[in-house]
């Protein structure tokens, strides 16, 4: 285990053990990168992939916060024109949305990471409700005299942390920036970890420290050509082990920012950051490996799921099959065939049988109706 301290030239210097676990989650990263950028997929289903991971990082960053919006909730607001009376929910998938369209306008035009770009990225995240906003947010002020600004836990109340005073927060993100900038050593994947553990360690701002963080995370996966041609998300993975992920960023760390988390050690942050984004890879890498085989059209290169498919599909004769029953066939969950199943419609595969607004249950496509069981012996 080697201990390094990164940037020695500059007044943020991060530290973390560069661990025999680390290297190899390092490894898988750069294995499944090269699978996905080496398939290309026909246009209309990468920007199938590019919308769902979208809709995906627009809830489940959003949920961890707290959001009550569904999944299917959040594609409905997305897809539909604004309305004066959205509530705060609403408005808080709104801005995020938009969030993620800036980063994306931004990685286009070559913006770098600046003070400014992060106050105009928590400006069109900070919900506001109603009325005109400013370009860009300012950093947290001072506190009425006795109020304490805190972060605290949403079920008990307790404090759970107390970030830097706020004047502070100028020097440290000025900090921040530069190191951002300068740092050119380190794997990118780690870098992107640092700087969003550094950012909601920091707190700059009121409110939206957490949402700002994880797009600023994305931000510079994207301008280092690391989010996977946008098929990449993550939140998901947070959300569905938030305590875990909670836990990650806290590491057993004092409350006070000036009582160790001023310079902590980051390994434990940077390997749960590392072990969820290579689980996405991953996932990414399988999906886009079979819609890539699929979508040339050629039973022969169908992966061995869709053969096993078909052959339900066929024993059933040309009679509907429900999602349950679907994914009994395979023996897995029903929110794991739904993803499938997503799949397997944008490649022609499957095809609704029932149902335009809420799907009961599908059928084959067209391109494979006319086939029979001894075709896939």
């Amino acid at each position: 285990m080697v201990k390094l301290i990164w940037g020695d030239l500059m007044k943020y210097m991060p530290r973390f053990d560069f661990t025999k676990e680390i290297v190899m989650l390092l490894s898988e990263i750069e294995y499944y990168r090269g699978l996905v950028t080496s398939k290309t997929l026909p246009l209309h289903i990468s920007e199938k992939l590019k919308q769902r991971a979208k809709i995906k990082s627009t809830h489940y960053s959003t949920l961890i916060e707290g959001n009550q919006l569904t999944l299917q909730q959040v594609e409905e607001v997305v897809n539909k024109r604004t309305d004066k009376t959205e509530n705060y929910h609403i408005q808080e998938v709104r801005n995020y949305w938009r969030a993620l369209s800036f980063l994306t306008k931004a990685r286009n035009m070559n913006f770098p990471v600046s003070e400014d770009f992060i106050k105009k990225l928590h400006r069109i995240i900070e919900v506001r409700g109603p009325g005109r906003r400013g370009k860009r947010s300012e950093y947290r002020g001072s506190t009425p005299p006795g109020v304490l600004f805190c972060v605290r836990d949403s079920i008990t109340g307790f404090v759970e942390y107390i970030p830097p005073s706020w004047e502070d927060v100028p020097q440290l993100m000025k900090d921040l920036v530069e190191w951002i900038n300068n740092e050119m050593t380190l794997p990118v994947t780690i870098k992107s970890a640092i700087a969003s553990y550094q950012l909601v360690t920091i707190h700059p701002f009121d409110d939206c420290n957490g949402r700002l963080a994880r797009a600023l995370a994305l931000y510079i996966l994207m301008i280092n050509n690391y989010d996977l041609n946008g098929y990449f998300t993550v939140e998901e993975y947070y959300a569905k082990n938030l305590q875990r992920y909670y836990d990650s960023l806290q590491m057993g760390l004092p409350v006070n920012y000036y009582e160790g988390r001023n310079s902590p050690n980051l390994t434990p942050w940077i390997t749960f950051f590392l072990t969820t984004m290579n689980k996405a890879f991953e996932n990414i890498a399988e999906s886009s490996t079979r819609l890539h085989d699929a979508s040339e059209g050629k039973l022969l290169e169908l992966s061995k799921k869709e053969i096993k498919l078909l052959q339900l599909a066929l024993r059933f004769e040309g009679r509907p099959l429900s999602l349950k029953l679907i994914a009994e066939w395979f023996e897995v969950s029903t929110r794991t065939m739904q993803d499938w199943v997503k799949d397997w419609v944008d490649i022609g595969l499957l095809e609704a049988a029932s149902g335009k607004k809420r799907i009961t249950s599908y059928q084959l496509g067209p391109r494979y109706k006319d086939l029979q069981l001894k075709d896939l012996e």
